[in-house]
């Protein structure tokens, strides 16, 4: 990783040096360094003259999928016990459109966990907890399920979800998560068959409920009658919750779903199936 600002200025003072060797060098020093230059874009580009940002601009592009995929090996190999689940999506909403900004989505979830706090109770039933979160991103925000256009691709992107309001309830109930590590509040992925839900989870206390249906509360019973309905044996390690890992590996083969049985972009296929891969191989 670069390792100082004197650093990242004396790499990118490099742009315009036609050399090949130094362009080569230059790229390659950038895909070293990808989930710094893609997650920390804007910071960089504050200390470039207008005619470098130009230059680093164009380097984006004809380097992007080779900076997400580099991008996501590094996150990947600092992984000590489970993926940034954070950095995981950003990543993805970056592969999926370049022109993303990344820090707008980190500040919106960042304003949307501040209100939350705002109205939050600080003692009581953890029930209480989940009411006050469901309610402001169901009732106020208006996050819903997107049930008349579920395969739309938009759906399994954070920044569209963030923008549309509307998502499939993997990507609804990671928002759910990423607002509840910003207020302390335990709450994990809960992977059933055909659908995906989260749980609050003190040790003490358990409570199932649905991001897709407003936040709609299940008992342990009606999980467990689902599952049995669904013909899974292992009650236990679908309803004990799931990992980061779990959480992104599933929303890439519901990508991966998406692109190669409802749209034509072949384009698209191949390079989830790349970034599939590379979490699979990675996969805990």
């Amino acid at each position: 990783m670069i390792e100082t600002g004197l650093q990242l200025e004396h790499i990118l003072n490099l742009l315009d040096d036609e050399s090949r060797e130094i362009q080569k060098i230059l790229r390659q020093t950038i895909l070293d360094n990808s989930l710094d230059f893609i997650l920390g874009k804007d910071s960089i580009y504050e200390n470039l003259s207008e005619t470098h940002c130009r230059s680093l601009d164009e380097l984006y592009l004809e380097l992007h999928f080779e900076l997400v995929h580099s991008a996501m090996q590094q996150l990947l190999s600092y992984s000590l016990e489970d993926l940034d689940l954070e950095k995981a999506v950003l990543l993805l909403a970056y592969w999926n459109s370049s022109r993303v900004d990344l820090p707008a989505i980190v500040n919106e979830l960042d304003e949307i966990a501040g209100e939350i706090r705002k109205s939050i109770p600080t003692t009581g039933h953890p029930l209480s907890f989940i009411d006050t979160v469901s309610e402001f991103l169901n009732k106020n925000m208006g996050f819903r399920g997107n049930s008349t256009d579920y395969y739309n691709p938009d759906n399994s992107f954070i920044d569209k979800v963030l923008e549309t309001k509307t998502g499939i309830p993997i990507t609804l109930s990671t928002i759910y998560i990423l607002i509840a590590r910003r207020l302390d509040l335990p709450i994990l992925g809960v992977p059933m068959p055909a659908h995906f839900i989260v749980k609050y989870d003190d040790g003490t206390d358990e409570i199932f409920f649905d991001p897709f249906y407003g936040g709609k509360v299940y008992s342990r019973e009606e999980c467990l009658k689902y599952l049995k309905q669904a013909d899974i044996e292992d009650y236990d390690k679908v309803l004990d919750g799931c990992s980061n890992f779990d959480i992104i590996l599933r929303m890439m083969r519901n990508i991966h779903l998406v692109y190669s049985s409802y749209k034509d972009e072949p384009q698209k296929i191949t390079e989830i199936e790349q970034l599939l891969s590379l979490v699979e191989q990675n996969f805990k």
